[in-house]
């Protein structure tokens, strides 16, 4: 006689321990990007330069000039 595998259920007691720490997990993960996303507002915003300080100059790369026989 050939019996067919069904549909495996998961015990009830299993899912009612599980749930109370899945609960725990989610909550402590949700508090934790709470908290991070607190910080980003307290970041200290600088004020914008008034004058550009930038100064944007050509480089030249100078080679030694040397006399060389052919």
């Amino acid at each position: 006689m050939a019996t067919s595998k069904g549909k495996r259920k998961r015990s009830k007691a299993m899912i009612i321990m599980l749930l109370p720490a899945l609960i725990v997990i989610f909550i402590m993960g949700w508090f934790m990007y709470w908290m991070g996303d607190q910080k980003r507002s307290d970041k200290i915003q600088h004020k914008p330069p008034q004058k550009d300080n930038v100064t944007i100059m050509p480089i030249v790369f100078e080679e030694p000039q040397e006399i060389k026989n052919a």
